[in-house]
């Protein structure tokens, strides 16, 4: 715990005025009791763009329409989105709020220690952390196997040839490891790859918004695109229309997750009291208009939407349709296997910021003796100044819950289902916390007062539902074969949380205690930290 440097020592200062400036973000670190390792050379732009490139529409509607298209057709295509997206922009408000007072790279886990009282402080902190842990492991498999299949279809219009699946794992397996060696860079590498992503993300959308329709040879009719709704019932086997359009949601909901990323930056990140919060605002509505439009590009230039399933695609919705719309055209679908690469290097961007977000999650959570090995996990490369025993560690965890999607199309589901469970439930803990103990909640220069308390006790009604709702069985009638395993999953992180918590005489109540400073007399930080922020004209740091 001793590590003791006076806050003026610290490196993230500038002159203003002939003065030396302490960085608010960091000024507010200090405050909290924990010393600056991370290098900031995040900004505005490049935090909030880390997290654009984990939301990354082009991966999560390119990968999973499927979903969508079989619970619900376009209707819970567009319609689902737009209601997601207002819901998760409730979660995200509530989040910025936290992050503006409490800029750590624990983001859940720490918020729920820093917000809880004193008695159950560590056991907030440890449940959050936890779920946030499989939230985050899930999400990067999930995202990488969603490359894996994208190569393989793209792979298979090309030349009509199906990637088996020793071959499929293989490939899910480089792409992992690739991305834990860029994720071995150093931080201001990584930052302009996040730069690089954004750009990629936004134009590349805006390429294929334009393209699509304009290379289709028809198009489907507003009436089709905004009102038909599709039941695959050789898929879902349940008559009622509610709950089909339900499971649609997932491909909204699971496309809309990880912007706690801007959250775990924190720590890289200039003003990250200012920058942070603000960077989930920007990533959410972002990735929700963009978002929107690309699904309406790709509805209106479905060629046949009868073929979509049984197509040269093997099933795979959005590749079918780049195909045929190049097919119908020029009589071979060769351009859009090409185009196909657009969203192919998106989400080879998405997974690198899945695994930078989720180390820096592992590095955090390890730094305060949460996870065993702490010690191996915590450590920072003293060249890169990056966190890569945290970084293998969560490549290797996330091949390892991938491996059942690679036999089942259900498991993907399941997965991507754990992805959203895992880290909503992680981002509601703190928010609730936080509605609980408002009267003592100190705020950032983030904060929207009496609103930011609807909107929160919003957000926390809406992590309920989705729960409920992504735990249900997607296939009927209900076999061992296409087993939701999501409860499965969540179950056991829950009970063996608690056990490994409460376990007699060895359990984690006996050591764990949320928050392990590596500042010795942090009160000193504080008043220094509040003096920092009076200059800057944020309000006084939070207790």
């Amino acid at each position: 715990m001793g590590h003791y440097c006076r806050l003026t020592s610290l490196s993230s200062m500038s002159l203003e005025n002939g003065k030396e400036v302490v960085d608010s973000g960091q000024a507010r670190l200090a405050a909290l009791g924990y010393k600056q390792e991370l290098k900031r050379d995040f900004n505005l732009f490049t935090n909030s763009a880390i997290s654009f490139s984990i939301i990354s529409i082009l991966t999560g509607i390119t990968g999973s329409l499927g979903t969508a298209w079989n619970n619900g057709g376009p209707v819970a295509a567009v319609w689902g989105w737009v209601w997601v997206a207002v819901m998760t922009m409730t979660v995200g408000i509530a989040m910025a709020e936290i992050v503006s007072s409490l800029p750590s790279s624990g983001g859940p886990y720490f918020w729920s220690a820093h917000l809880a009282s004193k008695r159950w402080s560590p056991l907030a902190a440890w449940m959050t952390g936890w779920f946030n842990l499989l939230g985050q492991a899930a999400v990067t498999a999930a995202i990488d196997y969603t490359v894996a299949n994208h190569i393989a279809a793209m792979w298979l219009l090309s030349n009509g040839h199906v990637i088996t699946q020793p071959q499929l794992l293989a490939i899910y397996a480089i792409i992992l490891v690739l991305h834990a060696l860029i994720n071995c860079l150093p931080t201001r590498i990584l930052a302009l790859l996040n730069g690089a992503s954004v750009v990629w993300h936004v134009v590349g959308t805006f390429v294929l918004i334009i393209l699509l329709p304009a290379v289709a040879p028809t198009h489907q009719s507003a009436e089709f695109v905004f009102t038909t709704f599709y039941n695959d019932t050789t898929a879902s086997g349940d008559p009622s229309a509610a709950y089909i359009f339900l499971l649609g949601i997932l491909m909204s909901q699971f496309t809309l997750t990880g912007f706690d990323a801007c959250g775990h930056m924190s720590e890289e990140t200039k003003s990250a009291d200012f920058s942070a919060p603000w960077g989930i605002i920007i990533a959410i509505s972002t990735s929700a208009f963009v978002g929107w439009g690309y699904i309406l590009a790709l509805l209106f230039s479905i060629q046949d939407p009868d073929t979509l399933t049984t197509g040269n695609a093997n099933g795979y919705i959005s590749g079918q349709i780049f195909y045929d719309a190049f097919n119908g055209r020029y009589g071979h679908g060769g351009g859009g296997v090409v185009a196909m690469g657009i969203p192919l290097i998106a989400m080879f961007f998405c997974g690198a910021s899945s695994v930078t977000s989720n180390s820096r999650m592992l590095w955090s959570f390890s730094r305060d003796g949460a996870v065993p090995g702490w010690q191996l996990w915590s450590a920072v490369n003293p060249i890169t100044k990056t966190p890569i025993n945290s970084v293998c560690f969560m490549c290797t965890l996330a091949f390892i819950l991938g491996l059942p999607m690679l036999n089942s199309t259900t498991a993907f589901f399941a997965v991507t289902s754990i992805s959203v469970i895992g880290l909503y439930i992680s981002y509601a803990i703190p928010i609730f916390i936080r509605l609980l103990n408002n009267k003592s909640f100190e705020p950032g220069p983030f904060n929207l007062g009496m609103a930011g308390i609807v909107i929160s006790w919003i957000a926390v009604i809406w992590v309920c539902f989705i729960t409920v709702v992504f735990v249900l069985p997607n296939l009927y009638p209900v076999t061992s074969d296409n087993l939701n395993y999501a409860p499965v999953a969540v179950g056991i992180v829950l009970v063996g949380a608690l056990l490994f918590f409460y376990f007699p005489y060895i359990g984690a109540y006996r050591w764990y205690r949320g928050e392990r400073h590596t500042v010795e007399d942090y009160t000193v930080h504080k008043k220094e930290a509040e003096q920092a922020a009076r200059a800057a004209g944020e309000p006084k740091m939070a207790t």
